[in-house]
């Protein structure tokens, strides 16, 4: 069964497998796939660029995670998601050296412990920050709609107490992934030789095709669609909130309280933009595989 890897880096470890499980692959060849020679200039390639995301990535992240729990007055409902964020993202980018590692070697060299926490960082990782987007949208609609009322809701350890949430909800709807990752060792071509490993989700044999549709199909939904329809339905009300009482809001306020407002909306729709466009390929290439 060809191996169903939902994170962010999918299509790429999908094809590294692939190369493992050829029917040309043998355990010398594999042996052989840590030299230069052996490697394609496409998979250098993607290692340098996912060496440079870590990079920044990780930088960028744990700066963020440092200020917001540093500076108390960074203790903000929107900083908190952002937290969340930067604290999702870490944990996916501390998997990215086993996918470079995989896909130069052409083969999981960590074992088989370190592949289930493998997929619980990066499938996780994928539902989390879709959750904590709609989360921060909910946010700034009920802000702007709901000033005055919604006062006593909006504070940081809410904030927590819902990000935390969307853990729980991420982990139960991503459990499939890690109940069913496999640690598979490849046969030696012949006695003298090691068997090599690599790191898969093997669904139930009977039902294999079924299984990673349904999977594929649910996670979709629930982790993407779902999300981007919540997400666009409260900016569709926000919108439409401050057209009708931009005039109002002047009038009852200070002119520096409307504008730093906007500019958090326009931030949190800028980060939910940028999100949109990233995922919507991804999701296109799983239901165009699967389906």
């Amino acid at each position: 069964m060809e191996a169903v890897m939902l994170a962010n880096t999918t299509s790429w470890y999908d094809s590294t497998e692939n190369i493992t499980t050829d029917k040309n692959w043998t355990a010398d060849s594999g042996r052989r796939g840590h030299n230069e020679a052996s490697i394609d200039s496409t998979t250098w390639m993607l290692v340098i660029v996912d060496g440079a995301i870590l990079s920044v990535g990780l930088i960028g992240n744990i700066l963020v995670i440092y200020v917001v729990v540093r500076y108390a007055r960074m203790k903000t409902v929107t900083n908190v998601y952002i937290l969340n964020l930067s604290i999702a993202d870490s944990l996916f980018l501390v998997g990215m050296p086993m996918i470079m590692t995989t896909a130069l070697l052409r083969r999981w060299v960590f074992g088989a412990a370190l592949c289930h926490v493998f997929f619980a960082l990066t499938s996780v990782n994928m539902i989390t920050g879709a959750f904590t987007l709609t989360l921060m949208s909910a946010d700034r609609f009920i802000a702007v709609w709901y000033p005055v009322s919604s006062a006593r809701y909006r504070t940081p350890p809410v904030a927590a107490a819902a990000a935390a949430f969307a853990w729980v909800v991420s982990g139960a709807i991503m459990s499939p992934v890690v109940f069913y990752a496999e640690h598979l060792a490849r046969p030696a071509a012949s006695d003298s030789e090691s068997p090599t490993y690599s790191c898969v989700v093997n669904w139930p044999a009977e039902k294999a095709l079924t299984a990673a549709r349904a999977y594929v199909g649910y996670t979709a939904t629930i982790g993407f669609l779902l999300p981007v329809s919540g997400v666009c339905v409260f900016y569709a009300l926000l919108v439409a909130r401050l057209r009708s009482t931009r005039r109002h809001i002047r009038a009852a306020t200070s002119q520096r309280r409307p504008s730093a407002r906007r500019s958090v909306t326009c931030f949190v729709a800028i980060i939910v933009a940028v999100f949109i466009g990233c995922w919507l390929p991804y999701w296109c290439f799983q239901v165009r595989r699967y389906y």
